[in-house]
């Protein structure tokens, strides 16, 4: 099997959020990569900005900025579920049985929030988190425009080492005023936060005893 990693590779719940119906049938872009941990990844040392973890039973969507300022509170005010900041979930008690934590990571896509990202998702794909069902990254971009070419390359590279990669557009009212009304959001940034939450409901879903 190939190594989606060899570019990054060291040497040696009710969903809260609202679907609109005019979004939800068109092509939201997902770039798709490694589906778990891989063997031959190398994990994060100490002095690499290796994050912490909290422990919590919580049967919820956990959303991970890799950095600050990543974005992960707006995303769990819009979409529900728990932002953890800058620490991976981990199970209170290792002798009973849980169902792995859906974990979303989050990250700006600039040159820092993207190498936060590229270390978190090694640090995942080392198997240092075992109780992590990592679903993947969340992009959210920093600036308005067209995204320079350096970092959709970068993107693209870091999305081969994760399950699945989603791009949040810009959105104007959130630098203006630190909240977001559905209603009078862009387009753009509405199609791709309702294909999230989509995701991040099925997630928890599945993990839901019937």
């Amino acid at each position: 099997m190939d190594n989606r990693w060899s570019d990054l590779v060291s040497p040696g719940p009710t969903p809260v959020h609202p679907l609109f119906e005019d979004v939800t049938e068109e092509t939201v872009t997902v770039l798709r990569g490694a589906s778990g941990p891989q063997r031959g990844v190398t994990g994060l040392s100490e002095d690499e900005g290796r994050l912490g973890r909290f422990l919590t039973d919580a049967h919820d969507v956990f959303w991970l900025g890799v950095h600050g300022g990543a974005g992960e509170s707006v995303l769990a005010e819009l979409l529900g579920g728990t932002a953890c900041h800058h620490r991976w979930p981990a199970r209170l008690d290792e002798e009973i049985q849980h169902a792995p934590a859906p974990v979303f990571l989050v990250a700006r896509q600039n040159k820092r929030g993207l190498d936060a990202a590229r270390l978190a998702a090694r640090d995942w794909a080392a198997g240092a988190h075992p109780d992590v069902d990592l679903q993947g990254l969340v992009l959210v971009a920093d600036a308005p425009g067209r995204t320079p070419k350096s970092l959709v390359a970068a993107t693209r590279v870091i999305s081969g080492g994760v399950p699945s990669t989603w791009v949040v557009p810009w959105i104007e009212e959130l630098r203006l005023t630190g909240t977001v009304d559905w209603e009078s959001m862009a387009r753009e940034p509405r199609k791709v936060l309702t294909a999230l939450g989509e995701a991040a409901d099925e997630a928890l879903s599945e993990r839901t005893p019937q």
